[in-house]
């Protein structure tokens, strides 16, 4: 009796499944697997075109599988329907859009696509939704600048601690680069002062050590004491036969609205570190601790190479 409950109970699940499914998920399946580039996949993506607005949705939801080329041409097939449903005079599901641009877990750009339809239907939905969205993966970007242009306002109408409060939250949320220095320039002129550098969580703190020879150009391919191991104590045998000891260099963050390209460069040529040099190989080594494994990025550049090791582990070079 309980195995025959079981089945029936696991029937109902898949004929609601299925009834809920797309009547073009065939189609979509096609575009996505073949794009246009076949005669099956161009017939798939015709009647797809043809399709009702109801078939808007299961094109958004279908682009966190497709890849650039099955992407765009979703993309098409979506401003079909939607350029004849308008011009018909026919009104969009504004309202699943919504809901579906809200939704983080969704893929980004067909979040944006359904933003972009909603704001068209209803203009002013955007600015409604933006401030909402400090921490979204997609729309923080957008997020901090309506933030931030609220918090300035709020400051020259001599808004005080609330403003500022305001501008905080903006600088919190923000990644980009050039906001984050916009926020701080903001925080600078109401007499706070802030760390980018600090805030998007560079490194700052150094031990330099060079120049060593790069035995006529070929740096990148021999081998130096600190690529083995490192001892801050130790001194070592650099170019022309200098004796080297590590330096501990402190980053100089620039200033806000300096425009410098880098917010964080260890500049291995200033004077305050290693100075310049010919044909000279440098090493620039720092320590930090993480709680738990994940993905990180490292930016760096070098004129002419470039190498990477985490402990101890070369895990990025160019030459």
């Amino acid at each position: 009796m309980i195995l025959r409950y079981a089945l029936a109970f696991v029937f109902i699940i898949a004929w609601v499944a299925q009834a809920q499914e797309s009547p073009r998920a065939p189609d979509i399946a096609a575009v996505l697997k073949q794009g246009k580039g076949t005669a099956q996949g161009r017939a798939a993506w015709e009647r797809l075109c043809q399709a009702g607005p109801e078939e808007l949705l299961p094109i958004l939801r279908a682009m966190n599988q497709a890849d650039a080329t099955a992407c765009n041409w979703l993309r098409t097939a979506f401003d079909r329907i939607v350029e004849r449903e308008i011009a018909g005079g026919k009104r969009l599901p504004v309202d699943d859009l919504l809901n579906f641009a809200r939704d983080a877990k969704q893929p980004g750009r067909a979040r944006r696509l359904a933003l972009d339809l909603v704001e068209q239907q209803n203009p002013g939905t955007s600015g409604k939704q933006f401030p909402l969205w400090l921490d979204d993966p997609e729309f923080r970007y957008e997020a901090v600048a309506v933030t931030l242009a609220k918090g300035r306002q709020l400051l020259k109408q001599g808004g005080g601690v609330a403003a500022v409060q305001v501008v905080r939250q903006a600088l919190e949320a923000s990644r980009d680069l050039l906001q984050a220095r916009d926020a701080a320039a903001t925080l600078e002129q109401a007499g706070i002062k802030v760390s980018v550098c600090e805030h998007l969580g560079f490194l700052m703190d150094w031990y330099l050590i060079g120049p060593f020879d790069g035995g006529g150009q070929k740096g990148f391919q021999l081998s130096y004491p600190p690529e083995k191991s490192v001892n801050l104590r130790e001194e070592l045998s650099g170019q022309g036969g200098k004796k080297l000891r590590w330096l501990r260099h402190r980053v100089q963050e620039p200033a806000h609205t300096s425009g410098a390209r880098h917010q964080a460069l260890v500049n291995l040529r200033a004077k305050d570190a290693l100075g310049d040099a010919d044909d000279a190989v440098a090493f620039a080594y720092t320590e930090f601790t993480v709680t738990q494994a994940g993905e990180v990025e490292f930016r760096g550049a070098a004129d002419d190479n470039f190498t990477v090791w985490v402990n101890g582990q070369k895990v990025f070079a160019f030459e």
